[in-house]
């Protein structure tokens, strides 16, 4: 009988995780996902290898986006996040920066609030090692 309550806690645990772990993403992001940590490399990794289970969002001003930008980003400011909800996929990762990361980390709770899970802040496209696209 114990060894049955045993057996049952843990497929009951296993279940669980399961229903925890995010779905359908690439196992590079739920790496991601599960450290909530991004580097240069791997952003850049995601963008080479055109993985789709990403958006990557520019904050920054339309003219600080047109002076350079990492590929793939769309522009939308910080301060627009709240019009723009309806274009942004809640099933995606859903990676923000700046300049330095302060605007990127407002628009991060902003989207936290509004129901978004997965939501990381890169920081600052100074962290960026990489060739910008204009």
């Amino acid at each position: 009988m114990i060894k049955k309550s045993y057996v049952l806690i843990f497929i009951s645990l296993i279940l669980i995780q399961l229903n925890c772990a995010p779905r359908g993403f690439s196992k590079q992001i739920e790496n991601i996902i599960e450290n909530q940590n991004l580097t240069s490399a791997e952003l850049k990794k995601l963008i080479d290898n055109k993985d789709k289970g990403f958006l990557l969002i520019d904050v920054r001003s339309k003219s600080e986006y047109d002076s350079g930008y990492i590929p793939r980003a769309i522009n939308i400011p910080y301060t627009e996040i709240q019009e723009h909800l309806k274009d942004i996929p809640k099933n995606k990762l859903i990676i923000v920066y700046c300049k330095i990361g302060g605007r990127a980390e407002i628009a991060r709770k902003k989207l936290l609030n509004s129901g978004y899970e997965n939501v990381i802040n890169f920081g600052g496209i100074s962290s960026w090692e990489y060739e910008l696209k204009k």
